[in-house]
């Protein structure tokens, strides 16, 4: 899979699987280790696309989740392929791709208390994810950052107001 001609990692986008996987089943990443008898820092790797897990360590993790090895390798069945699930705020604007702050070069994620930095669109999305409610940081019209609260899920649109296919290798340049 490629955007903009760059081609997204295997590693990565099978992380990026086994996480959404894991998080559907409500376990915690310490949890989801424990039961695959792995260190929570490697399963942390394998998330993050850092490692190479081996075909004996993908048959536990398929097995931990009850499902088989192939899920690993397919979208989610309720996703249009290729379409991006982006959260909205009340007023319609949406977590997206150009929010990553220019100077520190991060998207900021979380509560006011607890804001995370995550290098690209792809993990801020991640963890954006995993929260109940999702929270980021957006400038509003006078380009002053302030903190959003997601009210829905739909697709990223495009500049003309659609669903957009967008490959989660995009870095905001």
């Amino acid at each position: 899979m490629t955007f903009a001609g760059v081609k997204i990692p295997l590693r990565k986008r099978f992380g990026q699987r086994v996480k959404e996987l894991r998080q559907a089943t409500g376990l915690s990443q310490e949890a989801f280790a424990d039961r695959c008898g792995f260190a929570r820092s490697y399963m942390s790797r394998v998330e993050r696309g850092r490692a190479n897990p081996s075909l004996d360590a993908i048959e536990t993790l398929a097995d931990a989740l009850d499902v088989e090895v192939a899920k690993f390798f397919q979208a989610d069945e309720g996703a249009e392929p290729g379409v991006v699930m982006v959260p909205f705020a009340a007023d319609g604007t949406c977590f997206n791709p150009t929010l990553r702050r220019t100077k520190a070069k991060t998207y900021g994620v979380g509560e006011k208390s607890r804001t995370l930095r995550f290098q690209t669109f792809e993990e801020a999305l991640a963890h954006l994810k995993s929260m109940k409610p999702a929270k980021w940081w957006r400038p509003n019209r006078n380009g002053n950052w302030g903190l959003v609260t997601a009210v829905r899920w739909a697709p990223l649109p495009n500049k003309q107001g659609e669903a957009t296919s967008y490959p989660m290798t995009h870095r905001n340049q």
